[in-house]
């Protein structure tokens, strides 16, 4: 987004607001409006879709989350891991720390845990760097602004999030998101990093073969060599200490 402010269009309250706020888009959504979204968004999404109840899926799923979060960049929310009982392959996040890994996604793993940690990495990723308050600060940029956001408008952008079919990641958003996994992955030394970089190449590779397996993870984070290289790269850096951890 260029950083140019139409503030003549605004009031002059809202265009010092818009200056404050440094005309980031995430730079308008708090903390709390963010999780408030995001506690709405997950209960319709478990509304609408069947949650894994499976108790040793379950505490797998939530071990490899809790030990990746503790290393994120962002500590100020608390995160939350649960399986959506969906076979395609596919994790995904919602604004304030909740996470979904597919059933799909865990018997696509085959028990490897570095490539479901991988996974895991990279939705803390999009929440670390609060891609999700970047949206919404996006397509409701006003009513943040004088804080005006009602409870029908919580609802109403919850509902997007909720439609799991509608999600989608920018380019920009899947880089910086891949680079923050494979850094948390790092830092824990519990994961081999390289997991979540074979589990890009595998998908690859199986693309064209199985479309409808995997077609939901492309739709949503769609992957290219071009961001496999740039994941090889960065995390090349990071053991060379050319980047830093």
């Amino acid at each position: 987004m260029r950083k140019r402010c139409y503030a003549i269009a605004l009031t002059p309250l809202l265009g010092c607001s818009l200056l404050l706020a440094g005309c980031k888009p995430k730079g308008l959504v708090s903390r709390s409006q963010e999780v408030e979204i995001g506690r709405e968004a997950s209960r319709e999404v478990e509304r609408q879709y069947p949650v894994n109840e499976d108790p040793q899926l379950n505490k797998l799923i939530t071990q490899i989350g809790r030990n990746l979060a503790q290393y994120s960049d962002r500590q100020d929310i608390e995160y939350k891991f649960k399986i959506l009982d969906l076979k395609d392959v596919n994790a995904i996040s919602l604004p304030g720390g909740w996470i979904y890994v597919y059933k799909g996604l865990i018997d696509a793993t085959k028990g490897n845990r570095d490539e479901l940690a991988g996974v895991i990495a990279h939705e803390i990723g999009h929440i670390t760097a609060r891609h999700h308050a970047d949206m919404i600060g996006r397509q409701t940029y006003a009513a943040i602004l004088v804080g005006t956001l009602t409870k029908g408008d919580i609802s109403q952008i919850a509902s997007i999030f909720a439609d799991l079919s509608l999600l989608r990641w920018s380019r920009k958003h899947e880089y910086e998101a891949d680079k923050l996994g494979i850094k948390c992955m790092y830092r824990s030394g519990n994961y081999n990093p390289e997991g979540l970089i074979s589990f890009f190449d595998k998908l690859l590779q199986m693309q064209g073969r199985e479309p409808s397996e995997f077609e939901q993870i492309f739709r949503t984070h769609p992957v290219t060599s071009e961001r496999i290289a740039r994941a090889r790269a960065y995390l090349a850096d990071l053991r060379a200490g050319k980047a830093d951890p």
